[in-house]
């Protein structure tokens, strides 16, 4: 009867979206941090915007095919951003998994894994949001998801015990389900990126009330990273401010905003102090971490080309008898460098920071070329940036809440390289 339900949700979705595309880009945009519930189908575990993500891109090819067969519109002309460096690391992820212990499983990781967030949350929604209002409603999605998260934060500390015991911003259970995950980290993640994408809306408007209210939500956002005590969501967020404040400033003022920020760390001393405090607690997720990167390394040395092959690595964690008798259960790996050069050796973790370095020269470009007319590109570079770098040190990696944000930076950058090239068109 739930499988029923299930397939016949996602049918009625599939026919929303193929009337109206726009309604599943939005909708996907919205779900996107909600990864800590999921649809079974026989197995198949999806989360809502896997789920979405799925009817959205099935919609979009239905409708592709039926355009190139039936000849009733202009067919739609594909553009493929990141190919070039996602065709690399696809394909050495497939020679990997060719030659690895377990093809079938390594196979049909890298289909379900890094294949269908390329397809599902970069080539689609680059192919469909074809202009500046489509990009506008879509940032504003992905807002009210991390303000969902944020406010969800918010509730956590009603009830916690802030005197004896220590306190923090984390998910809270919504009808007996962690919607948004359990771990604080997973709060941060999202708050890292959605605390620029309201500096991005900030910029976008000329409305004084909606500055303030970015303003404010963005106050709040931040001082929602600080209060999860997530380690890489504070790193992630003084790197942010540091490249915001270096762009927004110049000469004197530049100075002047740094010292300011020091100002506001010496405020935030007792945070610091409470942090130094959970550290003193935290060795256990310490030592996790540094095991879990030595396995990392000794698969590399056995395997140094091709590694074991894509989706191995919780089973060479699996089979670690130090990990298995002090940690238990198995888990992926805490940083995407060590996950990739486990999986696919050294030739995958080439390729994978090909892809990295393509996006940092992109990143560094569009703020260069394009911000002193259009200010608004800088936060949301930095939003899709701090998304990315918090996987140095985390594991979503392979998931649409990392690359949907990634997807909206190059989008706004084709939008504002067409619309440069028009200007330069007519001028001549």
């Amino acid at each position: 009867m739930t499988e029923l339900l299930i397939i016949s949700g996602f049918i009625m979705a599939l026919v929303v979206f193929l009337a109206w595309p726009k309604i599943g880009l939005y909708t996907l945009a919205l779900c996107l941090p909600a990864i800590g519930w999921s649809f079974n189908i026989r197995g198949f575990i999806l989360p809502p915007a896997d789920f979405i993500a799925l009817a959205v891109l099935t919609a979009f090819l239905i409708r592709l095919i039926y355009q190139i067969f039936f000849k009733v519109s202009e067919p739609i002309k594909l553009k493929w951003p990141l190919f070039l460096p996602f065709f690399i690391f696809l394909t050495i992820g497939a020679l990997s998994s060719l030659l690895s212990d377990n093809i079938s499983y390594s196979l049909w990781y890298l289909i379900r894994w890094p294949l269908f967030l390329y397809f599902a949350y970069i080539l689609v929604p680059y192919n469909l949001i074809t202009n500046g209002r489509l990009l506008k409603k879509t940032i504003i999605a992905l807002t009210i998801g991390s303000l969902l998260i944020l406010i969800s934060g918010y509730l956590s500390l009603y009830g916690q015990d802030w005197r004896d015991s220590f306190f923090r911003l984390k998910s809270i259970a919504w009808f007996g389900v962690f919607p948004f995950g359990e771990n604080h980290n997973l709060i941060a993640e999202f708050l890292n990126v959605g605390a620029f994408l309201l500096l991005t809306l900030k910029d976008f408007t000329k409305n004084a009330r909606t500055k303030r209210w970015c303003d404010i939500a963005f106050i709040l956002s931040t001082l929602g990273i600080i209060l999860t005590f997530s380690r890489t969501g504070w790193i992630t967020l003084f790197l942010q401010t540091i490249i915001y404040i270096w762009y927004k400033s110049s000469g004197r003022f530049r100075s002047t905003a740094i010292f300011a920020s020091l100002g506001i760390i010496i405020i935030m001393a007792p945070l610091f102090w409470k942090m130094t405090q959970l550290q003193k607690d935290n060795v256990s997720s310490t030592e996790n971490r540094i095991l879990l990167t030595e396995i990392s390394l000794k698969a590399f040395q056995e395997r140094p080309y091709l590694g074991f092959g894509s989706g191995s690595y919780i089973n060479l964690v699996k089979e670690n008898i130090r990990f298995t008798a002090k940690y238990g259960e198995p888990i992926d790996s805490h940083g995407m460098i060590q996950k990739v050069l486990a999986e696919n050796g050294i030739f995958g973790l080439a390729a994978w920071l090909f892809i990295l370095v393509y996006l940092l020269k992109t990143g560094y470009q569009a703020i260069s070329r394009y911000r002193q007319e259009n200010p608004w590109i800088l936060p949301l570079t930095i939003a899709a940036a701090g998304g990315l770098f918090f996987q140095f040190f985390n594991t979503s990696y392979y998931k649409g809440k990392v690359w949907l944000p990634i997807a909206i930076f190059l989008i706004a950058v084709k939008l504002l390289k067409k619309k440069y090239q028009t200007k330069i068109e007519a001028k001549n």
